[in-house]
């Protein structure tokens, strides 16, 4: 009887072992299906986060589609617009450019790996937008998405390299020569053939976080300290400060303004026919960030004209059509919607310009 019992315990326990083996490899599997799922979950989310933050097809109506190959008729100026906020002006004798940044690596390159101006793009972009008499170059700041070209292309064209202490430290990193570049001075007119630049004080759109990171400068390091030598990681390139441009051509009036932000007052005393002005991330401001941001430029330079920029994804290459910047960090289509609501109200022409594409201002 005795040995009758022991087997009926062992049977009981081996039944037991049974269960729990079950029951444990239910649960690996449920817990294997989470995983699953929230992986598969996760690469959606990433996957959404990497699309373009709007339709830019939904916007075709504001673009004019010239192609801007006739001459250039004396007193008239001709814009062509070559991504983020690199802008040349051109009166037919003399140009001028803000930034220049022509290389975009894609994110990936840019956020794992040190980045370096690319010659033969660089090359390219210059002899597709014709950029053969230009004399000066104006870097809003210092960051890589705006200066990291700008040496090269100085060099390429002979161009003088104009900007901010940190600005100056990217070109003598880049080999540029001394005398091609100058330290601008918030205030002072500068003079290239019938073009009157004046820089003024301005700030960079406010600090954000992608994936750890900020832009933000940090108040113990606000400069490019010394010559920075490519290739460089895309954070070495400290903002060093951000302008606006005032520019002159006889009678018609400029203002290129490549930041989200303000400095109240700053436009107290000008005006402008045409405003380059700067929309990323303008939806993720409050909303009294956004309506101050509009007083302080279109309400006080009273333009004919506004040019949307900084809207599109520099990570995609310049030769390929212009897209919004990406949903991780910006929301074109919210932007948008504010600035058109404003100006629909103060009766302002919108117009928004692709890669290479040009058109008369005056």
């Amino acid at each position: 009887m005795k040995n009758l019992n022991l087997f009926g315990n062992i049977v009981t326990l081996a039944n037991s072992g049974d269960k729990m083996e079950n029951h444990f490899r239910n649960q690996n599997k449920l817990q294997l299906n989470r995983g699953y799922f929230f992986l598969i979950l996760a690469l959606f989310t990433f996957h959404c986060a990497l699309r373009p933050s709007g339709d830019i097809k939904l916007y075709e109506s504001y673009f004019p589609h010239e192609n801007g190959i006739a001459p250039i008729t004396k007193g008239k100026i001709r814009v062509t617009f070559l991504g983020t906020t690199s802008i040349l002006l051109d009166d037919g004798e003399t140009q001028i450019l803000t930034d220049g940044f022509f290389t975009r690596p894609s994110l990936w390159k840019t956020g794992l790996f040190k980045i370096e101006s690319d010659p033969i793009i660089i090359q390219s972009v210059l002899e597709k937008a014709k950029i053969n008499r230009l004399k000066g170059i104006f870097v809003c700041h210092s960051h890589y998405d705006h200066a990291m070209d700008s040496p090269l292309v100085a060099k390429f064209t002979n161009a003088k390299l104009f900007g901010s202490n940190s600005t100056i430290n990217v070109g003598l990193g880049a080999g540029l020569d001394q005398a091609n570049m100058e330290v601008f001075q918030i205030g002072k007119p500068i003079r290239l053939g019938n073009f009157i630049v004046t820089v003024l004080e301005s700030k960079h759109t406010p600090p954000f976080r992608i994936l750890g990171k900020t832009n933000a400068t940090d108040p113990n390091f606000p400069d490019i300290p010394s010559p920075l030598v490519q290739p460089a990681k895309a954070l070495d390139y400290i903002e060093g400060g951000t302008f606006d441009f005032y520019i002159q051509h006889g009678k018609n009036k400029i203002v290129i303004k490549s930041s989200t932000n303000y400095v109240k007052g700053s436009f107290d005393k000008i005006k402008a026919d045409v405003l380059f002005l700067g929309i990323a991330q303008l939806s993720l401001q409050s909303k009294e960030f956004q309506d101050i941001y509009y007083q302080e430029t279109v309400q006080k330079l009273k333009p004919k004209r506004i040019i949307p920029i900084h809207w599109d994804n520099f990570f995609k290459p310049l030769n390929q059509t212009l897209e919004p910047n990406l949903r991780i960090g910006d929301d074109f289509e919210a932007n948008m919607n504010i600035l058109l609501n404003k100006t629909t109200q103060d009766k302002i022409q919108v117009q928004m310009l692709q890669g290479f594409e040009s058109i008369d201002l005056f």
